[in-house]
């Protein structure tokens, strides 16, 4: 029988880079009336240290689409086919991957891009121009995803236009992206358009922030503390023009103040516009889901996952909180109760991308065979973190084996007690030597 094994790591930033008060949107290309001629938008976007972000998605149906990223640090943009992944644009392994303008004919689709030294002006400064069959109105017969990658932290202005588009709202479908949260003001989270069904959205922030929504079209305060339709602190619904809305109250969905949800049943009717209120500045995880695979069975969070490796997601939270809820001695060092931390599918992405990588390849070690530490795999997960401690271990062979060997070791144990943390992930991967290799990484959001 093999032994089991144990390893820590923590980190924290001191300093907190500034970022502006403007919301990260995402394209909306297919809003309003912009299928008759067109249109342009802009939004603010963050950019993470060594790591990438997802920027939004380039649907089909929109012709001649031409995007400007301009941010005072340097960063490189990427282009990938949403379908197959295929990387378009990308240093240093694209189809176009050089430092000066580039393009290229991809599947029918004339994609042209700055180069990764950016349009003349700067490094930050890059663009990239879409159309199908190189006609500026024809309309895209494929869908892209364009990221960044930041080689500092900071922040990009993304202009972007088109020329028309032909969008149909999709059946069904999920998303998580990160939220802005602004110290008494409001932030625009988002556009949810007409025509969608059962959409849910969760919010999720270890900073007290209230979620608002309105009607687009006439700027009715549905939900809003104190004078919106629901303004309530604990769950309320409503009816609203054929739409049967819920939402958690200003008080959160029970777990954290910063964590709240809206549902709504049905069709949407009207075009609506989700924000957020922050009581303290920071930033929020925002997962929605919509349509007839989004389930109803768990309110405000996204559909489920596969069953098994849920379950093993729940189990291993509860036992976190269960240890965090009563006060214990980690080695000499007594701690006391704690409040719950809640699961954060960026922290498990890194977690179980470092498990994984660790049974692949039969090694056990914090340190990635990149090279690099669990704080550079939090950031290229997406995740923008002020601190975070990371545990692993191999050869236990359930979620109870593995808390319990954490809890009996001084080090592991003051990761799983600490106060400076809100969010967790963990994740299990099978192989190796060892059998089974963990990762828990806990984190606090800048």
């Amino acid at each position: 029988m093999t032994s089991n094994k144990l390893l820590l790591s923590i980190a924290s930033i001191l300093s907190i880079f500034s970022v502006s008060s403007t919301s990260y949107a995402g394209f909306e290309f297919c809003s309003g009336n912009s299928g008759a001629g067109g249109g342009s938008g802009t939004f603010q976007q963050q950019i993470p240290l060594l790591g990438i972000v997802e920027v939004g998605e380039l649907p089909i149906g929109v012709s001649g689409i031409e995007i400007n990223l301009k941010s005072n640090v340097d960063i490189d943009i990427q282009l990938y086919d949403k379908l197959t992944g295929e990387k378009i644009i990308h240093w240093p392994d694209g189809i176009l991957s050089g430092h000066a303008y580039q393009s290229t004919d991809y599947n029918g689709a004339f994609i042209a891009w700055s180069g990764f030294n950016g349009d003349g002006s700067g490094f930050g400064n890059e663009y990239i121009k879409v159309s199908e069959n190189n006609d500026p109105f024809a309309p895209t017969a494929r869908a892209y995803i364009m990221k960044v990658f930041g080689y500092k932290a900071g922040v990009a202005a993304v202009n972007y236009s088109w020329n028309g588009a032909q969008c149909d709202v999709s059946q069904d479908g999920n998303g998580s992206f990160q939220q802005q949260i602004v110290k008494d003001a409001v932030v625009v989270v988002g556009d949810i358009p007409a025509g969608i069904s059962n959409l849910k959205v969760q919010l999720d922030s270890p900073k007290d922030v209230d979620i608002q929504l309105y009607d687009t079209e006439n700027g009715t305060s549905i939900i809003a503390w104190p004078n919106g339709i629901l303004n309530g602190p604990s769950t309320q619904t409503t009816t609203y023009q054929g739409m049967t809305i819920r939402w958690s109250g200003f008080n959160g969905d029970g777990t954290s103040r910063g964590n709240e949800y809206i549902e709504i049943t049905g069709n949407t009717s009207r075009k609506l516009t989700m924000k957020a209120f922050g009581y303290e500045s920071g930033f929020a995880t925002v997962n929605y889901s919509w349509g007839t695979d989004s389930g109803s069975t768990n309110p405000g969070n996204p559909p489920p996952q596969n069953s098994a490796e849920q379950q093993m997601k729940d189990q291993i939270l509860d036992l976190i909180n269960q240890a965090r809820s009563v006060g214990r001695d980690c080695g000499n060092t007594s701690y006391s109760a704690v409040s719950p931390v809640s699961w954060n599918s960026q922290l498990y992405q890194a977690a179980l991308d470092h498990s994984e990588e660790m049974a692949q390849n039969d090694y056990f070690s914090h340190t990635g065979l990149d090279g690099n530490s669990a704080g550079f795999r939090i950031t290229q997960a997406g995740y923008q973190w002020s601190s975070y401690g990371e545990n692993i271990a191999a050869g236990y062979s359930t979620p109870e084996s593995v808390i319990q060997g954490w809890l009996a070791s001084p080090g592991h144990c003051k990761n799983i007690m600490s106060s400076s943390v809100n969010n967790v992930g963990v994740g299990k991967a099978t192989g190796g030597s060892y059998g089974t290799y963990w990762t828990q990484i806990f984190a606090t959001h800048q």
